[in-house]
């Protein structure tokens, strides 16, 4: 797990970060159906939040 501060749009730079690691398996967890349609362009796969425990 990675935790990162975005100085700008957090979706915007998740969505560099996965760009950044093209090549490598990225899971994004968001709830967010915009940020999960430019991950996934990106190669990366997505869960939704109720799928990390608590």
């Amino acid at each position: 797990m990675r935790v990162e501060s975005a100085p700008g749009s957090g979706d915007d730079h998740m969505v560099a970060l996965v760009a950044e690691a093209a090549g490598r398996p990225v899971l994004v967890v968001t709830a967010d159906r915009e940020l999960r349609r430019r991950v996934t362009a990106l190669g990366a796969e997505v869960a939704g939040p109720r799928s990390v425990p608590r």
